[in-house]
């Protein structure tokens, strides 16, 4: 808080905690007013309880004594005690000899038990009735006649001859209602309690509840005191008799041993004061909160228009030093002349400091634009002027440090106030010249980039052809060798040679795959279809190298169909397995589908060695691979997961990972539901199959390149079909007329004398007059390639291809047209599903 604040807000705290002392000081005076005058009250009705008690003790004591002094004369009672029992002073009067026996009884008959009185007969026949007591008065226990319920309290006095020998007890029993009734005449409030006891502690006699509480001891409860003769004292606690909290007074006798006590209820002396008190405190909090409340709505406001000054200042030194010109405009003048312009404006648009100030801002802002049809609305004022933006060129001023030209950027908008009314207008001008410049170069940049991309993509096919024609070579002349090795020795040399073109293979197969993606080669080809046809594929595939590792490949049905390019989504769940194959010592991997909404999951779960969380997002980059520092070829390149992440990308279906090292991993695909198309045509079961499907077909092999056509010759020969060997597109046609029409031809591409393999099959299948099926070997991975085969209606393999998918391929081709997949087809296995399949 700022220090000009300071003061009101002491002040208003001051004010507050005076407020608030005053009010407790009073309401604190007035609770021990309340309580000292409750206290003196009950004091004063002690003394006239205890002054009547004394009084009619006194009356009781002479009585006895003229009792007493009757008996030692042995003169009858007669007059004496009459007119103690018509003023119903004593109910009756009995005399016991020194053997407890009744010797005399005047008034009530048999009032109580003798055996009851054994206690208090026994103390005064030993003489301890001196003992606490006033010259010999003894105050009994208070009784219950049996007759009527009516509740006594026995006094009594020691008989003595002249010699002061013991002969017998005067007992005089009194109505303990004598008392009561005069309780109830002292006109207490509500809730009040009056009673005498006994100094020991024994209840005599009570205004209310006396049949219920008569004789009880209260002594060591915790509100008897221990008060000294003549004395007051005071407690406030709670009845143990009725549970009313009070303020008690006791005060103890000086002339007999008895204890008055009265007490006032504290919710009868401080309930009226107890709600005034709470009203002062409501009121007293009402006022302190109003008094904050608007204290704190001044300060607010006070803060707020300090800091609505400062922030003003603040803007207007920030317009002053910012860079980009602003100009502010009255909108409520006509014209909208410029009231304001910052130092960066007048620097931007070339003119003197101040000389836009008064000027219509049509005049400022239109003069060096070309087209100002965006501007007339804000600059006229119309009300239904919008935001506008626009880019012009400004010539240079000639002045020191100004370029020969400068591209600026003017933005407007409009300003309204109440009711939607345009009030201003507020423009800002930006240089932007280096901006210009960088996109020129950028542009420039794009185009040397595209023109490299074109480049890159004719090395690609080019360096696809010379490279996979020796590595076809090789395969299958290794593929020839195989079949006449019999030496163990020379097989393992010949499997060894297997494995290093296989992962030689792979690698151009994968380097391929990353090229053609990132080049934007490949365009999905969405449809329709269920995904069990590519978990038949994933199991075809996969379940041969599973079972030579020895682990549990499971794929769960699915009958769902989904939304997507049935090849590219084929080839990402295949990466994922062969990637689980890899990586997956033993234990089992699981091919499952979930369905989660509008989506399909499509998820492959194994018990591999499972990725670290600080390498998942690596694995999805060429060549990385975790657990194979080796670079062991049989884990692959790390190219696989690479292309999971272009195709899906690609194909918009998220991909995510969850794993745990030592515990395997989860690799999921979400892919889009759909609808299942119409039910198509079927061939009828039963179809036959020929054995020319098999064998025994004659197959026409025009290839350039003398090994790799040897090559091809032998491999088909070894199958048992005929083949017809052709070196360019004239020795094709020349092998017609010395061979009869063939059942196949396999071409490469790229022949000698500018032709190619597509020209040599349309040209065999004119000479033949029938559409024999055309096979096209090439290393060449140009996307024309596959449209030339898919308008040729022929097959398409890239080199270098393997003995097995060729001879699938060819399978294919001998098939009835029925049968036939639609062209251009490509191999399912493993080494060729390329993406241009």
């Amino acid at each position: 808080m700022e220090a000009r604040l300071v003061l009101p807000a002491v002040a208003v705290a001051v004010a507050i905690a005076a407020l608030w002392w005053t009010l407790l000081t009073r309401i604190d005076r007035e609770e021990r007013f309340l309580d000292q005058t409750t206290r003196q009250h009950t004091a004063a009705m002690a003394q006239l309880v205890e002054e009547q008690a004394i009084a009619t003790f006194r009356r009781l004591d002479d009585l006895l004594i003229d009792v007493a002094s009757h008996v030692e004369k042995d003169i009858p009672l007669l007059i004496p005690t009459r007119r103690s029992f018509e003023e119903g002073l004593a109910a009756s009067i009995r005399i016991y000899d020194a053997n407890s026996w009744l010797s005399m009884g005047l008034g009530r008959t048999t009032t109580r038990n003798p055996v009851l009185e054994w206690e208090e007969f026994a103390r005064h026949k030993s003489g301890a009735h001196r003992k606490g007591n006033q010259k010999g008065f003894v105050i009994g226990l208070p009784f219950v006649s049996p007759g009527t319920s009516d509740v006594f309290i026995p006094v009594s006095r020691r008989l003595e001859g002249a010699d002061g020998t013991f002969r017998g007890v005067a007992v005089i029993d009194v109505p303990a209602e004598i008392f009561s009734r005069f309780y109830g005449r002292l006109d207490l409030p509500h809730d009040s309690s009056v009673a005498i006891a006994r100094a020991d502690g024994p209840l005599l006699a009570r205004q209310a509840l006396q049949d219920q509480v008569f004789g009880r001891s209260f002594r060591g409860s915790g509100l008897w005191p221990e008060a000294g003769s003549g004395t007051v004292q005071h407690h406030r606690v709670v009845s143990p008799v009725d549970g009313v909290e009070r303020i008690y007074a006791f005060r103890a006798s000086a002339d007999y041993p008895l204890m008055t006590v009265v007490g006032e209820s504290v919710e009868t002396v401080f309930g009226a004061w107890r709600q005034n008190r709470l009203f002062s405190i409501i009121w007293a909090a009402a006022t302190t909160t109003v008094i904050l409340l608007f204290t704190t709505a001044f300060l607010v406001e006070l803060q707020r228009r300090r800091h609505g000054d400062r922030a003003l200042r603040i803007r207007n030194r920030a317009m002053e030093w910012s860079g980009d010109g602003i100009l502010i405009a009255d909108a409520t003048r006509p014209g909208v002349p410029v009231v304001y312009t910052n130092p960066a404006f007048a620097r931007l648009m070339g003119i003197a400091p101040g000389a836009a100030d008064g000027r219509a801002a049509r005049k400022v802002l239109g003069g060096l634009m070309e087209d100002e049809t965006g501007l007339c609305p804000l600059c006229d004022g119309a009300e239904d002027a919008g935001d506008m933006s626009a880019k012009f060129l400004r010539p240079g001023t000639g002045m020191e440090g100004d370029a020969p030209e400068v591209w600026l950027e003017l933005r407007a908008s409009p300003v309204r106030g109440p009711g939607g009314k345009l009030v201003s207008v507020i423009a800002t001008v930006r240089d932007i010249t280096e901006h210009k410049t960088a996109q020129a170069a950028l542009a420039e940049a794009r185009r040397e980039a595209d023109r490299a991309n074109i480049g890159k993509s004719k090395f690609l096919a080019a360096a696809s052809h010379d490279l996979r024609q020796p590595v076809q070579s090789l395969m299958l002349l290794m593929e020839a060798l195989s079949a006449r090795a019999t030496d163990p020795a020379m097989r393992k040399i010949l499997t060894t040679m297997d494995r290093a073109l296989g992962a030689l293979k792979m690698l151009l197969d994968g380097l391929l795959d990353v090229s053609r993606l990132e080049a934007g080669a490949v365009e999905p080809k969405r449809t329709v279809f269920p995904v069990t046809e590519l978990l038949d594929r994933i199991a075809a595939n996969s379940r041969p190298v599973a079972v030579r590792k020895g682990l549990l490949l499971h794929i769960m049905p699915c009958g769902a169909h989904v939304d997507s390019d049935p090849m590219l989504l084929g080839r990402i769940l295949q990466n994922f397995v062969e990637n689980a194959l890899r990586y997956t010592n033993r234990g089992r991997i699981l091919v499952g589908c979930r369905r989660r909404g509008a989506v399909l999951r499509i998820e492959v779960w194994d018990t591999g060695i499972g990725i670290p969380t600080d390498r998942q997002e690596d694995i999805f980059q060429e060549f990385v691979q975790v657990g194979n520092a080796s670079r062991d070829r049989d884990q692959g390149l790390g190219l696989g997961l690479a292309v999971v992440r272009r195709l899906a990308g690609m194909l918009d279906h998220p991909v995510s990972l969850r794993s745990e090292p030592g515990r395997g991993s989860v690799f999921r695909v979400e892919v889009p539901l759909a609808d299942p198309p119409a039910p198509a045509k079927t061939l009828p079961e039963g179809f036959p199959v020929t054995a020319r499907m098999r064998a025994g077909a004659r197959v026409l092999v025009v290839e350039d390149d003398p090994i790799v056509r040897e090559g091809l010759c032998a491999m088909i020969r070894q199958w048992g079909h005929e083949a017809f060997p052709a070196a360019s597109f004239g020795e094709a046609v020349e092998a017609l007329r010395r061979h009869p029409d063939p059942d196949v031809i396999v071409a490469d591409y790229r022949l000698g004398e500018a032709h190619t393999g597509t020209e040599t099959i349309r040209e065999v299948r004119r000479r033949s007059k029938r559409p024999i099926p055309g096979i096209l070997v090439t290393g060449d991975t140009a996307p024309e390639r596959l449209a030339e085969a898919e308008a040729g209606k022929f097959s398409i393999l890239h080199k270098p291809v393997l003995a097995d998918d060729l001879r699938r391929a060819i399978a294919l081709a001998l098939a009835p047209a029925a049968l036939a997949p639609p062209a251009p087809s490509a191999p399912s296995g493993p080494a060729q599903r390329a993406l241009v399949d």
